[in-house]
């Protein structure tokens, strides 16, 4: 039997689900990098594109682009801030407000999809597993910053 890989099978896990995020989200013209932009800039109306790109760990031309396309689709705006005319803060359009519970339900479906056949214990197994992964993988890139 070939060894198992913790870091292979979340790697084929992250590839399905943008398969399917692909899929799911093309009716609105946005990929799958966009939507998590935009359930951040959701839920934090009002950040600016420095606060979006620290908190999603892009660089500032990423973002840029992301916002750009976003934009350009009537998903979110972008104006000078009130407090510092060199800021611009992140706000979603009413379009974005119409179609975010659509959105965030095919969000669900997935997690659905994956935990099918799980029972509520073994789900919360699971997500405890995952935080716990999340934070070793934290603790290391942390480690690693420190000695470049």
């Amino acid at each position: 039997m070939k060894q198992l890989s913790a870091g292979r099978i979340i790697n084929e896990l992250s590839k399905a689900a943008q398969i399917y995020f692909q899929h799911e989200f093309k009716k609105y013209h946005v990929g799958h990098a966009q939507i998590r932009t935009l359930f951040y800039v959701a839920q934090n109306e009002g950040k600016t594109q420095k606060e979006l790109a620290e908190y999603l760990n892009l660089d500032k031309s990423s973002i840029t682009s992301q916002l750009t396309i976003l934009e350009r689709n009537g998903y979110v705006t972008r104006k000078t801030s009130d407090m510092d005319a060199r800021k611009q803060v992140i706000g979603i359009s009413d379009k974005t407000r119409d179609i975010l519970p659509e959105m965030q339900n095919v969000l669900e479906s997935w997690s659905e999809t994956i935990l099918s056949g799980f029972n509520e214990e073994e789900r919360h197994q699971v997500f405890s597993i995952l935080l716990k992964m999340r934070s070793n993988a934290k603790v290391k890139l942390t480690e690693i910053s420190k000695h470049s």
